[in-house]
């Protein structure tokens, strides 16, 4: 059976929560607290901004510090190769002649 006309949808008066006066220093205290939430979103984000700088600082300075750690480290190893390449010629017992025409492949 349908409704009958004009059943639906029927708004009821919302409750007054207190007098003018209440309801402008609630209004009030409200936007304070939003003016002070916002100076704080402000440092936080000065705050933030800082630190991204500081992490960027020290993030470059581990790459410099890691790059010449490497850089070391394969000038250690050139010594060594060196090393040993010149403790397998001298006993080889080859000559300097001997051993240039080997590395021609002669």
């Amino acid at each position: 059976m349908p409704r009958p006309k004009g059943s639906k949808n029927k708004k009821t008066a919302a409750p007054v929560i207190g007098n003018v006066d209440q309801i402008a220093e609630k209004i009030a205290a409200v936007e304070a607290e939003i003016a002070a939430i916002g100076e704080q979103l402000k440092a936080k984000k000065d705050e933030l901004k800082a630190l991204a700088r500081e992490k960027a600082k020290a993030d470059k300075a581990a790459a410099k510090q890691k790059a010449r750690e490497e850089a070391e480290a394969e000038a250690r190893k050139a010594e060594e190769d060196k090393a040993k390449l010149l403790e397998a010629f001298q006993a080889s017992g080859k000559s300097m002649e001997e051993l240039v025409a080997f590395l021609k492949g002669e």
